[in-house]
């Protein structure tokens, strides 16, 4: 094989570690995708320099869980997805995470000791509420195991510490302990990641009970606590509206690839954007292929939430690097979904062409 091809197909690899990134980038739902985009370029820049190398990494369609906890971990002083439960503590500065070279970081230099045993106490403290929460109705399922491991990520503790604290036996609400004074917004803070666990899969009584028994030890006020509940099921709410618009436009871009890319593609962007309480629901019309209707179904959503939903669909479009015919193609489709939704998001396309192309252009220079 010529040197050419090897590098053709470096880059066809990085193409599809590229646009599965951007679909998670813009799934996080930071209100300002250009600036994640940008950051998570810089903070996986050694990740696509590994995939021109040859190495194997975890992917959104092969290995979906390992993949999900690197970019949450990855996301964290950029972008902390709203959908993840305790994310809000992240915004508090609670993870070691630290900006990559170029981009501002939560801490100028190394973090201190300090810094270390707040994020291990803090953090140790919301997975410790997250786990009782999600076992307040039953034993843990594959999917609540991996909100509890990214979670763990985002904390940027070491592998040690986050492997002790990821296996440490679950405790019952009202075992479990606060140590010393809490900040009152990071109180708060793991409040609303307690509500958002809870009413991902519909707010069991239960869990509800493990929340404000929590809220009350946090020394959280009754308005507040209540805020943060309504607050949650609000960003359910509005998470499912962005998610059912994404596979919308997901399943007519790649309507030709049924079965095949545009079923798997459109369940792991599900599983990104749509709450588990919604989800059956909405991928049983993706299985029995049932067609898209428009008809100006999504028009009315924020123009953050339409920038969300056709940008991941036109990343999905890139996953597999079409031919430029093919792309031109999938092109087209998507046009026909922004004209339905509304021109104004006309941007999303280029941001993740700009974003892909960018990193790429980085990556050919470096090969011959």
């Amino acid at each position: 094989m010529s040197s050419s091809d090897t590098s053709t197909q470096a880059l066809h690899r990085l193409v599809t570690v590229l646009s599965e990134d951007a679909i998670f980038a813009l799934s996080a739902g930071s209100g300002d995708p250009e600036g994640t985009l940008m950051g998570l370029s810089k903070r996986r820049a050694e990740a696509y320099s590994a995939t021109v190398q040859g190495a194997v990494l975890p992917t959104m369609t092969e290995q979906p869980e390992a993949w999900q906890v690197h970019l949450t971990r990855a996301l964290a002083p950029i972008a902390p997805p709203v959908g993840l439960p305790m994310m809000e503590l992240v915004r508090e500065k609670v993870t070691l995470e630290v900006g990559a070279r170029g981009l501002r970081s939560l801490f100028s230099t190394k973090p201190s000791e300090k810094d270390a045993q707040r994020v291990k106490k803090l953090g140790s403290l919301a997975v410790r509420t997250l786990r009782s929460v999600l076992l307040a109705d039953g034993e843990l399922d594959a999917e609540e195991l991996l909100t509890i491991a990214c979670v763990l990520g985002a904390l940027g503790l070491s592998d040690a510490e986050a492997v002790a604290l990821y296996n440490e036996a679950p405790l019952a609400a009202r075992d479990l302990e606060v140590y010393g004074e809490v900040e009152p917004a990071v109180a708060r803070a793991v409040v609303r990641g307690a509500w958002l666990a809870a009413a991902l899969d519909t707010v069991d009584p239960r869990e509800e009970e493990v929340v404000r028994s929590m809220a009350q030890k946090l020394g959280v006020p009754e308005e507040d606590t209540e805020a943060a509940r309504a607050e949650a099921l609000a960003r359910v709410e509005s998470r499912r509206l962005v998610g059912v618009a994404a596979i919308d436009a997901v399943r007519v871009v790649l309507g030709d690839s049924v079965p095949g890319a545009a079923v798997t593609l459109a369940a792991r962007v599900a599983s990104l954007l749509v709450p588990r309480r919604y989800r059956d629901e909405v991928l049983g019309h993706v299985g029995h292929g049932t067609p898209v209707v428009l008809a100006k179904r999504h028009e009315k959503l924020p123009l953050e939430d339409k920038v969300t939903a056709l940008g991941v669909a036109w990343a999905t479009a890139l996953v597999e690097d079409p031919t430029l015919g093919r792309r031109a193609l999938l092109r087209a489709r998507w046009e026909r979904v922004l004209a339905d939704v509304g021109e104004e998001a006309g941007r999303a396309r280029v941001l993740v062409d700009d974003f892909v192309g960018e990193a790429l252009a980085a990556a050919a220079r470096t090969l011959r």
